[in-house]
């Protein structure tokens, strides 16, 4: 399980202060009001960054990261991922998982395993996680409980698949 989660993306900037535009992940935003510090991070590439100011503006979330105090300062932080630490991210609620803890879930059907979930993407009706099979070939399968799978199972590592052709 990853012990730092992304929980959001900088958009782009917002006003002459330094200040950038953010969308969440998974649509709460009530917890990046408690943050402190956060991971940034783009291509790979990691650094620390402070919150100064969190706030809403005309149904925007709005944050002002310490030191970055120019637009041309706030451009550079565009397409970063924030991160933050699994107990500072969003709560989840009954039933719903982490995306970033899909990764590496094994898909299963008829007890046996089938495929490995190597990367998810939002769709427009449902996470799409792409898995591979054991001969190297790669599919998407819906995270449409009931329909293509049945809830993930984190503690064990699985998700059982409810239609094998998916993968094959």
């Amino acid at each position: 399980m990853k012990q730092v989660l992304a929980t959001g993306i900088v958009k782009s900037t917002f006003g002459i202060h330094g200040k950038v535009k953010v969308f969440s992940y998974s649509g709460d935003t009530a917890h990046f009001f408690k943050l402190k510090d956060v991971i940034l991070e783009k291509n790979g590439h990691r650094r620390d960054a402070e919150i100064e100011k969190v706030e809403r503006q005309s149904g925007e979330l709005l944050i002002k990261f310490k030191g970055i105090d120019t637009p041309e300062d706030a451009k550079s932080l565009t397409g970063c991922d924030i991160l933050v630490p699994r107990e500072q991210a969003s709560k989840l609620k009954n039933g719903e998982v982490y995306a970033a803890d899909l990764i590496g879930m094994k898909l299963i059907y008829d007890n046996q395993e089938v495929a490995v979930v190597v990367s998810t993407s939002e769709g427009s009706q449902a996470l799409l996680m792409e898995a591979e099979n054991k001969k190297g070939k790669r599919f998407i399968v819906p995270l449409l409980r009931g329909v293509f799978v049945d809830s993930p199972n984190v503690e064990e590592g699985t998700i059982k698949l409810l239609m094998k052709e998916l993968v094959q």
